[in-house]
């Protein structure tokens, strides 16, 4: 992912608004797993299952305890949040455990919101460190796969199987792999070579899809131009294709990311959304989704967003949408600045999700069998409370600067009834694009991910990789 582009949506003037209290809801419980089936092809509404931690959401600012004090246990163990009281697994320690060539240490990260780090049987994460390497580890922050026993996948990012929790797939020069994780290692095997493409790519920040059939690719021709598309693993065959205008301007097999396209994400139906470099009204600006025969106006002026189902079976996306995201939208929250969420069959039908969020990522997979929406907040305000505590900016946390939801992981439903507040990141992420918790869910809601460079309140060593990025991989069960 590249850093910065979105991360600041909101216009600086309006944070004032964003800390305003929002109407207090009453926490509904979790849904099921294992839903009935409705006819029609809609899920009925399932039965209930409690949440393990979180608290209601009660509109108010909650300024974490101990900001300065606080230091996380070592990977593999766990501690309770002090004011929400989910209990958190420490997977990484990036100050100690991989050291690299040149004696420094690399930040480790879940990579990105929109993509889960956690397999189909809830066992295995993958994580990435600032040196573009990927490693997995269990969820109880144990080594199962090291660095230098997985398989070269430089053009883009792998995505786990849907049902298999040992299997993933990545790209590299004109070819789609399956690997196999088998012991220490991984074994991996051709799926597809794309001969009509210099390379492929599997660029940000796209899954594997919810029916776990389509990844989202992009090939390069000859001369630049370049494919995005749809492939299906069970087809072996491209289910929807969009050239851009644009061209590439280096050869995509040497670039994990095509220039003029910021990201892609698969939407629920399988259909491309494509959030182009540059905000506008052009058809090649925004975000835009895909429909097999035109480009449809989604955003023109982008923002962090993910999709899913709602609880009718409707794909969706979640993002916050209003007339300054799209001419002619009317933002459903009071504020008019809410997450929202929105139809994609129809962008100016919208229900509230949360109101007067600050900056945020947002990681939803979901539907009637899983409703929740995972939310991770931060700030890069200077000066401000998230800069390490040896930064000549850093403030500390006060009811005075501390803003609603700053800092939190959150659940909200889909449907909007319901948000649980699960604990504070205690990430600075004022100092760092990766420092900003990318909080993920899994596929089945159980689990929730997020990266935080907690362990270090006073700065990175200063053998750390990449300066000020001296950040860890944390797990929530949720369910």
């Amino acid at each position: 992912m590249r850093r910065g582009k979105g991360s600041t949506v909101v216009p600086a003037i309006l944070y004032t608004v964003l800390i305003g209290a929002l109407a207090v809801r009453s926490l509904t419980q979790m849904v099921s797993a294992n839903p009935l089936r409705a006819t029609h092809g809609r899920e009925a509404k399932p039965a209930v299952q409690s949440l393990l931690c979180g608290q209601p959401n009660d509109g108010q600012i909650h300024v974490p305890l101990d900001w300065s004090t606080f230091r996380p246990p070592a990977a593999g163990q766990s501690y309770t949040d002090p004011v929400f009281g989910c209990r958190i697994t420490r997977i990484t320690d990036s100050s100690r455990e991989e050291m690299l060539a040149d004696g420094s240490y690399p930040g480790l990260m879940n990579f990105y919101s929109t993509m889960s780090p956690m397999n189909a049987a809830d066992s295995l994460l993958l994580i990435v460190s600032d040196n573009g390497a990927w490693r997995i580890k269990d969820t109880a922050g144990k080594e199962v796969v090291p660095a230098n026993k997985m398989p070269a996948m430089n053009n883009g990012h792998p995505v786990w199987d849907a049902t298999d929790g040992s299997v993933f797939y990545f790209a590299l020069g004109r070819t789609l792999y399956r690997g196999t994780v088998s012991g220490k290692s991984v074994k991996t095997a051709e799926l597809h070579t794309f001969k009509e493409y210099r390379g492929i790519v599997s660029p940000d920040a796209a899954d594997l899809s919810q029916d776990g059939d389509h990844i989202a690719l992009a090939g390069e021709r000859a001369g630049g131009a370049m494919d995005v598309f749809v492939w299906s693993l069970g087809k072996q065959a491209k289910t929807s294709v969009y050239t851009p205008a644009c061209k590439l301007h280096d050869s995509i097999t040497a670039t994990a990311q095509p220039g003029c396209i910021h990201k892609l994400e698969l939407t629920a139906n399988n259909l491309l959304s494509i959030q182009f470099a540059s905000d506008g009204v052009n058809p090649e600006e925004g975000v835009r989704l895909w429909d097999g025969s035109r480009l449809v106006e989604l955003q023109d002026a982008t923002n962090h967003y993910d999709t899913g189902y709602d609880l009718e079976g409707r794909a969706i996306f979640i993002a916050v949408g209003n007339s300054r995201t799209l001419h002619g939208l009317s933002n459903p929250c009071p504020s008019g600045w809410g997450l929202d969420v929105r139809q994609l069959n129809d962008v100016a039908q919208a229900e509230c999700l949360l109101d007067r969020q600050p900056a945020w990522h947002v990681s939803y997979r979901g539907s009637a069998s899983q409703p929740w929406a995972a939310m991770s907040f931060f700030d890069d305000r200077k000066p401000g409370p998230e800069l390490f505590d040896g930064n000549r900016g850093f403030q500390a946390p006060s009811p005075a600067n501390w803003r609603l939801y700053e800092d939190e992981i959150i659940l909200a439903r889909v449907d909007g009834s319901a948000v649980s507040r699960l604990a504070h990141a205690r990430s600075r992420s004022a100092e760092a694009y990766w420092a900003q918790p990318h909080a993920a869910i899994s596929r089945d809601g159980k689990y929730v991910t997020f990266t935080s460079n907690m362990a270090y309140p006073e700065g990175c060593s200063p053998n750390t990789h990449v300066p000020g990025d001296c950040t860890d991989v944390y797990l929530i069960k949720v369910r």
